[in-house]
């Protein structure tokens, strides 16, 4: 794969419209995130994985499809999620030389116009509506554990030695805290990501690309392609999930 070959979808169902996009970076030789849109059950992930010789690859890649396996037969998302964890772990032991492989995971859930966020790890969800962008997921970061207590604020988390270590993820030695949160989509924009795109990107910058375009596959390649011109390193994905109206 190139290193800046791309991957995007558009997902039409009787009430949602998603896009996705997708891209290695600048400084990676294969893309370990994964996204899955599954409009028919109102299910749409976003995972990056972790480990390097394709296991962050598989991890996510795996991740995904079991969560959408658990909802489909009806098993609700935060333990759909834990299923996934205790597959990862099964599946490391499984593939010599993949062992410790982990994934984060996002995912959100909508039934008419509410939505169920589920999360472990960084990578994120945001609602952007009323031209404004607020992040509902909270990270699972040691740096989001310093904010929290007092230590550093917003702008040293960005330059932080330990910015991107995780406190836990899918595959991890222990079980992981699903923190989910429950919303009304109405009109707004429900926007998946890895950290690919929140670490370089601030929310000013992500909310005057959303508000650049009613296109909402022209916002998510456009999000993605403004972290490539910065020269993002890390691999970059990116849903956005929207009502017709």
């Amino acid at each position: 794969m190139a290193n800046n070959e791309k991957l995007n979808n558009d997902t039409l169902s009787s009430a949602l419209m998603s896009a996705t996009y997708s891209a290695i970076g600048n400084h990676k030789n294969i893309n370990e995130d994964s996204i899955k849109a599954c409009p028919d059950i109102g299910l749409w992930l976003v995972a990056d994985g972790m480990s390097g010789h394709e296991g962050g690859a598989i991890a996510s890649q795996f991740a995904v499809n079991c969560i959408e396996s658990a909802v489909s037969k009806g098993v609700c998302l935060v333990d759909a999620i834990i299923q996934a964890h205790e597959g990862v772990c099964q599946l490391a032991t499984s593939f010599n030389g993949k062992e410790g492989m982990a994934t984060t995971i996002v995912a959100v859930q909508i039934k008419k116009t509410e939505f169920e966020v589920a999360w472990v790890g960084d990578s994120r969800a945001y609602l952007f509506e009323r031209d404004t962008l607020t992040q509902l997921s909270h990270d699972h970061t040691v740096v989001q554990q310093l904010i929290d207590q007092g230590d550093i604020n917003e702008q040293q988390a960005r330059i932080h030695p330990q910015r991107n270590l995780l406190r836990q993820a899918l595959g991890g030695k222990t079980l992981p805290q699903v923190d989910s949160i429950n919303g009304q989509l109405d009109k707004g924009i429900l926007l998946l990501c890895t950290d690919g795109l929140s670490t370089e990107l601030t929310d000013d910058k992500i909310t005057s690309i959303l508000l650049q375009s009613n296109d909402l596959s022209w916002k998510a390649e456009n999000l993605v392609n403004k972290v490539l011109n910065l020269e993002g390193k890390d691999n970059i994905s990116v849903l956005l999930i929207q009502q017709v109206l």
